[in-house]
């Protein structure tokens, strides 16, 4: 039988002043030498960090010297570590870092479906266009492993296939941010049909701490993930678009973020912490609730306005309590990671 790791009440919905529903699941802080600072349900027990990876998979873009020899701008390198949705300024970014490489959309192998975001894809069937690979919301990253393959002259056909000698060397690369061998990741398939991998929450977390800081990572790795750190930073946009929480998140705080599938999501701090965050059943809003919340409870900069299923988080400065949320009808999120004290670093 299937033991599922401990988790804990994360976030509560409640509806005329009762707890309707409650997302249990996992968070888990850690530093740059892996310490676990703080964790709410098992810091040990494994996930798949799904598209929270991407910034270690655009990591050989770097390290191969491909960036530098196609000329690749910062955001071509944050198009490389995006989940972005689709609108115009991702699909050209993505073509044009693929130009770059001299390789055109075909060498795409993420498959096709329609801009998540509602404007670019409803331009897409008024205009009678198809929706490509391009459009979808991995092709920053698929376009990034491509173009790695074109520098070291590796086959670009079979670049998905966990032997390619791209993919090993993405294993490498995570298991030692992770502070992991590549024999300790679990090995899996993300929904774009690239690899992915599992592991231990605190080892995740601890990737995302090195990743802010540069620090626990061999010197070449440590400028590539310093390169992709300011490249996410200074182009939110291109890492998940309008309204996107990770957009959203670096443009308001200092943090490095990224999510993932399956309610997953990760960030870094230059204060000296990473987090990871899985909702167990899955749901991204209650991913994002519970990060945010925990990030207003440790620092005092950024306090959290609260955050409505389905809408943004909004984000003010200065301290104090949080805005006044019992007017908010006909339902209110409220994390419960708030409750507990915030990391100690």
């Amino acid at each position: 039988m299937t033991k599922f790791p401990d988790d804990a009440p994360l976030v509560a919905i409640k509806r005329g002043g009762l707890v309707e529903s409650v997302h249990r699941g996992r968070i888990v802080f850690c530093d740059p030498e892996g310490n676990v600072l703080e964790a709410a349900g098992d810091p040990d027990g494994c996930f798949f960090p799904r598209s929270a990876m991407k910034p270690f998979q655009a990591v050989p873009l770097i390290l191969s010297g491909a960036a530098d020899a196609f000329g690749l701008s910062d955001e071509e390198l944050a198009i490389a570590c995006a989940s972005h949705k689709g609108e115009e300024r991702h699909v050209e970014t993505v073509r044009s870092l693929l130009r770059k490489a001299g390789l055109s959309e075909d060498a795409l192998d993420n498959g096709a479906h329609p801009p998540s975001d509602a404007a670019s894809a409803d331009a897409l069937a008024r205009d009678g266009k198809p929706f490509r690979k391009v459009h979808g919301n991995c092709s920053g990253k698929h376009a990034g492993m491509v173009a790695v393959c074109a520098h070291e002259g590796w086959d670009a056909g079979a670049y998905r296939e966990p032997g390619h000698p791209l993919q090993v060397w993405i294993r490498s690369l995570l298991a030692k941010a992770c502070g992991l061998s590549p024999e300790e990741l679990i090995p899996g398939g993300d929904g774009c049909g690239a690899p992915a991998f599992a592991m231990p929450m605190k080892n995740f977390s601890t990737a995302f701490a090195r990743l802010a800081m540069g620090e626990n990572l061999p010197e070449d790795v440590a400028r590539a993930a310093f390169r992709l750190r300011v490249a996410m930073r200074s182009h939110p946009f291109m890492v998940s678009g309008t309204g996107g929480f990770d957009t959203e998140v670096m443009e308001n705080t200092d943090l490095v973020a990224k999510g993932g599938a399956g309610g997953v999501w990760a960030a870094g701090s230059g204060e000296g912490w990473g987090m990871a965050v899985k909702i167990s059943d899955g749901a991204g809003r209650a991913g994002r609730s519970s990060g945010v919340g925990r990030r207003a409870r440790a620092a005092g900069d950024r306090v959290w306005g609260g955050l409505l299923p389905g809408s943004r988080p909004s984000w003010r400065k200065g301290g104090g309590d949080a805005p006044d949320r019992s007017a908010r009808k006909p339902g209110e999120m409220a994390s419960r990671v708030n409750e507990y004290p915030p990391p100690r670093v």
